[in-house]
């Protein structure tokens, strides 16, 4: 490769981070010795040997590779000082001896090497200072904070001695209260039981009196009760008596009372099929009067008068039907109200009459309201069909002769 392509090729960056990481103060504490004297060693030799490198017989696949391998190797450390994985450093240490063995093929002059293997001792010295320098500061952080520890577990067991004291304390306290408080429980116990059994006496001795006394009041309202039984027997039998009647004529009302609702209900709808009767009669009349003054007029037209007498006619099939409508709801009312009357009256004017006869009309009365009545067998009968077709050619013929 040209000697251009050598320079700028990111070995030479590869071997900066290299550098950069084995420098830092924080990252020689962190890697154990060996390692790290390895690690410089390593840098130092591969460094040396890219600068002796010929640039124009090495290939740039070689000099690729041994990037590569470099850039694994600053990989696995970050890595290590990351998560303090040791396996990481046993890793790049495997990607530096893969490094070690490819750059030894590189091609450099024949001449005496300037490795210094006295420059390199002195630094490996002074590297074994810093770490011990490092351990120092460790252990003595170390010691500060154990002797920290043995003061606050010193001043923890005093504190654990004197809560054993009181709790001894304590405990004397408290067994001398459940003394005291046991005496002074059989104490109250004892004078409880005492004041129980002699007010259990008092109050059975009340109690005794008390149940002789209403012994006596039970004995006296029981005659008076035998007394007064007769009489009060006597108002109950006339009080049933009125009863009696209220009910029939709470019954009465029962009865009569749907069909006097049934009865309005009738009278409404014979008002308003009445009322509905009488907009189509008033329609229908207004027509025919219309057609029949219209046939004096000189600009007589037969087509204008025909379809007025055809919307007469029609017009009176729905006034018909009203008009059958309205009687026949107000023929309902009718019956209706005469069954409310009926049934109203009925009770006063068999009240003198005995319970037999009077339970023979109602079994009759029976028979004709309930079920049996035939005061609706108008509804089946049919009215007039408003205006027919004889009574419209009629009319018609009427016109003509007027006309005529």
């Amino acid at each position: 490769m040209t000697s251009e392509s050598f320079e700028n090729h990111n070995i030479f960056d590869r071997l900066n981070s290299l550098k950069e990481i084995l420098e830092n103060e924080e990252n020689k504490e962190k890697i154990d010795l060996e390692k790290l004297s390895f690690f410089q060693t390593v840098f130092s030799y591969i460094n040396q040997r890219v600068k002796l490198t010929i640039p124009d017989l090495v290939l740039q696949t070689e000099l690729d590779s041994l990037s590569a391998e470099l850039n694994a190797g600053i990989s696995n450390i970050n890595k290590f000082i990351g998560n303090n994985n040791q396996g990481h450093l046993t890793n790049a240490t495997n990607n530096f001896n893969a490094a070690i063995t490819k750059i030894k093929n590189f091609p450099i002059p024949v001449a005496k090497a300037d490795f210094n293997f006295s420059r390199k001792i002195a630094e490996f010295e002074k590297t074994v200072k810093n770490k011990y320098k490092s351990l120092e500061k460790e252990k003595d952080e170390l010691k500060t904070e154990i002797t920290k520890f043995k003061t606050d577990l010193t001043t923890k067991e005093s504190e654990i001695q004197r809560l054993l004291k009181l709790i001894d304390g304590k405990e004397t306290e408290i067994l001398n209260l459940n003394s005291t408080f046991q005496t002074s429980f059989n104490n109250i116990k004892s004078e409880h039981n005492q004041n129980f059994e002699n007010d259990k006496k008092t109050y059975r001795a009340e109690i005794d009196k008390s149940k002789e006394v209403f012994r006596k009041e039970i004995d006296e309202l029981k005659s008076s009760i035998d007394t007064d039984t007769t009489g009060l027997v006597e108002k109950l039998e006339t009080k049933h008596s009125e009863a009696k009647k209220l009910v029939n004529l709470i019954g009465n009302v029962g009865v009569t009372g749907n069909y006097q609702n049934i009865a309005n209900s009738h009278k409404e709808s014979a008002n308003f099929w009445r009322g509905f009767a009488i907009v189509f009669m008033s329609i229908f009349s207004g027509l025919l009067v219309w057609t029949i003054i219209d046939l004096s007029s000189l600009g007589f037209d037969w087509t204008k008068s025909l379809i007025r007498l055809v919307a007469a006619a029609a017009l009176s099939y729905p006034a018909t039907y009203a008009a059958r409508e309205s009687s026949k709801h107000r023929k309902l009312e009718t019956i209706n109200r005469n069954a409310e009357l009926e049934l109203a009256s009925i009770n006063p004017f068999i009240e003198g009459l005995s319970d037999d006869k009077k339970q023979i009309i109602k079994e009759k009365l029976v028979e004709k309201y309930f079920g049996n009545s035939k005061d609706n067998d108008f509804l089946d009968t049919k009215e007039s069909e408003g205006l027919s077709i004889p009574a419209f050619e009629k009319i018609l013929s009427a016109i003509s002769k007027l006309k005529g």
